[in-house]
């Protein structure tokens, strides 16, 4: 089973290497359109599940790509029970040379709905490195179908990065939300309160 993840997230990977065309939506939510709807991301907070470090972090997968081989360093992701925004715990990523991606586990979409994503980040430094979030919609094959992005330098408080999305493609199945932190040079930053809502839900002719 490990095997197959890890292949999964590989091709992932080079899909968002590979490929640079996103989308820009006009369309704009907010986080008011999110009340009392559930949120479509498992372990929003980054809560430990397990004290078995492959299986801890339920609803998340992690690709960690060495951007200089011969410095590359395992242990940069950790669950981190001492700092959080509003859970008990929160997500810390070391400096490194390395790229990390969090990738959610897969979520239904439609192709009418409207949707709000949204993770904040937080830097020990006063200008940490820039965070990427995306959010990627499939078709029934695995391919992506469309890619949203927002993008935002990390600080030292705690920021919020939003995405607005809608306008999908038919035959679209499922979403994946992905935060991406580049390789940074001095102390950590934390990703914490990641969502993602079906706000709104156009109507068919």
């Amino acid at each position: 089973m490990r095997k197959y993840l890890f292949f999964g997230l590989l091709l992932l990977g080079m899909a968002l290497t590979l490929t640079s065309c996103f989308i820009h939506s006009s369309l704009m939510y907010f986080e008011k359109d999110t009340e009392g709807l559930p949120n479509l991301i498992s372990n929003p907070g980054f809560n430990a599940y397990s004290l078995d470090p492959n299986e801890s972090l339920r609803g998340w997968s992690l690709l960690i790509e060495p951007t200089e081989p011969e410095k590359a360093q395992t242990n940069v992701v950790f669950i981190d029970g001492e700092k959080a925004l509003h859970s008990g715990s929160s997500l810390r990523i070391d400096a490194s040379s390395n790229k990390v991606s969090i990738i959610s586990d897969p979520f239904r979409v439609h192709r009418y709905g409207g949707y709000y994503v949204r993770c904040y980040t937080y830097s020990s430094e006063p200008k940490g490195p820039q965070i990427n979030m995306r959010l990627l919609t499939f078709q029934p094959d695995g391919s992506i179908d469309k890619k949203f992005k927002a993008k935002m330098q990390s600080k030292n408080e705690w920021k919020k990065i939003t995405i607005s999305a809608g306008f999908l493609s038919p035959g679209v199945t499922f979403g994946r939300v992905v935060i991406e932190i580049p390789p940074f040079n001095q102390g950590s930053v934390w990703i914490d309160d990641a969502g993602c809502w079906e706000v709104h839900h156009f109507k068919i002719d």
